[in-house]
């Protein structure tokens, strides 16, 4: 990202909020040059403004700007170590077989989100339909047809920080994938384990 706009993301982010003077004086830049800025950032989803009235009846309200939800995913997040150190502490207080029903019963949530199959779906369009929804979760699935079957092929794995250290986790993708496209898979690659892909064989419904 352009550094003066990084900067003013982050004066944003301490200040809470701040108008085109409160920046064009931080900044040491023109008011036309921080209204430039500001434009993209507000195009980009990263920045909103907010019309506030004079104290004096005269002229325009101005314009405060404050940052969006969206503009919390480009500061610095610790949520992998977080999942890391819960995983540990359940794993602690837990048996394995405990362990693993949790992430099967987190698989088993996320699947009750996703789209529900349309009638008269080939299996083609509900892998379609599928790996949409998963994209949708961080991953980044695609499907190949094989002598076999079907290959779903994985190259992004969001819990990647958390699954180094537990295997377990990569059970909630098996309960997951299972509930979604109604077939039993068998994982023939691991990230974790130095693929250079998540892939699992499914065997369609005859």
């Amino acid at each position: 990202m352009q550094s003066t706009r990084q900067e003013i993301l982050e004066i944003l982010r301490v200040e809470r909020q701040a108008t085109v003077e409160d920046l064009a004086s931080r900044l040491k830049l023109t008011p036309m040059t921080i209204r430039h800025h500001l434009n993209v950032l507000q195009a980009q989803n990263l920045v909103m403004a907010t019309q506030v009235r004079r104290s004096q009846k005269v002229g325009r309200p101005r314009l405060i700007y404050t940052l969006t939800d969206a503009a919390d995913d480009l500061f610095p997040q610790s949520y992998g170590e977080l999942a890391r150190h819960l995983v540990s502490e359940i794993k602690g207080k837990m048996n394995p077989q405990e362990v693993r029903s949790i992430f099967a019963r987190i698989g088993e949530r996320i699947a009750a989100e996703a789209p529900p199959p349309v009638p008269g779906q080939s299996f083609d369009e509900r892998l379609d339909q599928i790996t949409d929804f998963l994209n949708r979760q961080g991953f980044l699935f695609r499907w190949e047809k094989t002598d076999e079957g079907y290959a779903l092929i994985n190259l992004n794995c969001p819990y990647r920080q958390v699954t180094k250290d537990h295997a377990e986790v990569c059970g909630m993708d098996t309960v997951l994938i299972t509930r979604l496209l109604g077939v039993d898979i068998r994982r023939t690659g691991h990230l974790r384990e130095g693929d250079p892909s998540c892939t699992c064989l499914l065997i369609p419904p005859q």
